[in-house]
């Protein structure tokens, strides 16, 4: 019996002076629990600043969406309201004073220069005078080509400050045009419906050069 007891409290001692970290299969490291939770702060840090990031690039997706789209409204209410107009028009193009006519070109007179309003010729490659009846041509007008499905070159003559809506729409087998540097303006659907390899020959750095880049028309280097 007492032999007994002498062992129950050899085992008392034994077990009550054992620590939580002397137990066997205990891995507990004070300096690795540190590193982890580094680690997961790290972790949790580079998570915030990708939300963030994410967050304002599609705050400025947004913008950028309703920027185009209020453009998109602005450019359709034009386009409409050019469109009534146009329908509404009882003679070709810009129409104020009388319509005349010399050679394959019909013309009007505004303010001492002249608008190419209609080419009514049968030539596939045309070079557009820089008079008519003593007048400058200063103006392609409204839809003046339009359709011309035979039509393959146009040369403009350097008097051209300005070519109108829907001036060449249509003309499907057109392969090249000449604008010069003196255009200033080219105004909506001036080569709707052309062919996709049109070119344009005009000079590096004019108007007509940033507009055959900005449409996706073959821009050709030429001298002015």
């Amino acid at each position: 019996m007492k032999k007994m007891l002498a062992i129950g409290l050899f085992l008392c001692t034994l077990l009550c002076g054992c620590t939580q970290s002397d137990l066997p299969g205990d891995d507990h490291d004070p300096t690795r629990e540190e590193m982890a939770t580094g680690d997961a702060t790290k972790d949790a840090e580079t998570l915030r600043a990708q939300i963030v990031y994410y967050e304002q690039l599609v705050g400025d997706l947004q913008v950028e969406l309703l920027n185009v789209k209020t453009e998109l409204y602005a450019n359709r209410v034009e386009y409409e309201a050019r469109i009534a107009e146009l329908e509404a028009q009882k003679t070709p193009a810009n129409g104020s004073g009388s319509l005349s006519k010399e050679g394959d070109f019909q013309y009007t007179v505004r303010d001492g220069v002249a608008t190419v309003t209609a080419y009514i010729g049968s030539e596939t490659a045309v070079e557009i005078p820089a008079t008519v009846d003593g007048y400058t041509v200063s103006a392609i007008g409204d839809r003046a080509f339009m359709d011309q499905l035979k039509l393959k070159s146009v040369t403009l003559p350097k008097t051209v400050t300005s070519v109108g809506w829907f001036a060449f729409s249509g003309c499907i087998s057109l392969e090249r045009i000449t604008v010069p540097a003196t255009v200033s303006s080219i105004s909506y659907g001036a080569f709707q419906n052309c062919p996709s390899t049109l070119q344009m020959n005009c000079t590096p750095g004019s108007y007509a050069d940033q507009y055959a880049r900005s449409y996706g028309i073959r821009a050709v280097s030429v001298s002015s």
